[in-house]
């Protein structure tokens, strides 16, 4: 948790401190550019990477000059930040879409005057410069695979811990798993929870599944954190050391998904992008009027303790 009061300590830093002008810099001691982020969650563990690791590029240099705006979940609050943003003047646009249609006309109006990149998943518009995203179903499909070839038994049951209902970053990815286990695991084994991409959520459905069932051979959480929580109801119910637990993320860390495979809590994890060192870097090529691609995919990597 404490990663995560760390991120949202420096939105409020960086926002007070940038206000909505181009004469106080911030994270540089001059700036030639002003970038606006506008995040749906800072507390998914995404977001909360996607910022620390952008921040630490503007320090660097390019004279880049950030402001990040956490909507909290909120869409009506998105919608507001990306307004807020428009209004302090940013060079470009950097969003994270929350579900669906929803940010289409915040986008929409932001295009018309400056470029948009979209991170994480693509917008349900067409007004953006290029769009940055994980292939959400192969994480699925790889971790699905990964399961039936190397995990499942026959008659084990699984549990599979999504992110926030109607994301469709978690649809893709429940996709993708469907597909691979389906020949080979009976639906009647597989038991799906929503999880909100949270650990203590993950941790308060997992326990529910426990409540009304004596274990899970295998539990599939679409991020590493609920991959954790899981981890840590199973514990608290004594029932965890037949359980494998895998992830996603795979960023390196004390109490991320690497590590936690490194030290036998995961399984394994599916290795998604660094968002934050792509988008930033994707960003200022843009606005340098370089040629970047306007779709870039990147492919999922199963990390698992094997490679050791």
């Amino acid at each position: 948790m404490r990663k995560f009061m760390t991120a949202a300590v420096l939105l409020s830093g960086i926002w007070l401190a940038a206000g909505c002008g181009k004469k106080e810099p911030v994270l540089t001691g001059g700036y030639e550019y002003l970038i606006g982020v506008s995040l749906s969650n800072v507390m998914e563990p995404w977001l909360n990477n996607l910022v620390q690791v952008m921040s630490d590029r503007a320090e660097q240099g390019d004279s880049v000059n950030l402001i990040f705006r956490d909507a909290a979940g909120s869409t009506e609050k998105q919608i507001q930040d990306i307004e807020t943003l428009m209004k302090c003047g940013v060079d470009l646009l950097i969003v994270t879409p929350d579900t669906g249609s929803s940010l289409n006309n915040a986008i929409e109006k932001a295009a018309e005057t400056i470029p948009v990149v979209a991170v994480g998943t693509k917008p349900e518009t067409d007004a953006y410069t290029t769009v940055i995203q994980a292939d959400d179903e192969g994480i699925g499909k790889l971790a699905g695979e990964y399961i039936v070839k190397n995990l499942y038994d026959t008659g084990e049951k699984i549990v599979v811990i999504q992110g926030v209902e109607g994301s469709p970053i978690s649809a893709n990815r429940l996709s993708g798993f469907k597909e691979a286990v389906s020949a080979d695991i009976p639906e009647e084994d597989i038991f799906y929870y929503y999880g909100d991409w949270l650990r203590d959520s993950a941790e308060l459905r997992m326990k529910d599944y426990l409540v009304e069932n004596a274990g899970a051979g295998i539990v599939f959480a679409f991020n590493d954190e609920m991959a954790y929580g899981a981890y840590l109801a199973c514990q608290q119910f004594r029932v965890g050391e037949n359980t494998d637990f895998i992830g996603v993320d795979g960023f390196d860390g004390e109490v991320a998904g690497r590590n936690m495979v490194d030290r036998g809590i995961l399984k394994a994890t599916v290795q998604s992008p660094d968002f934050g060192a792509l988008a930033y870097e994707k960003a200022v090529e843009i606005l340098k009027g370089e040629k970047v691609d306007r779709e870039i995919t990147i492919i999922p990597e199963m990390i698992t303790g094997e490679e050791k």
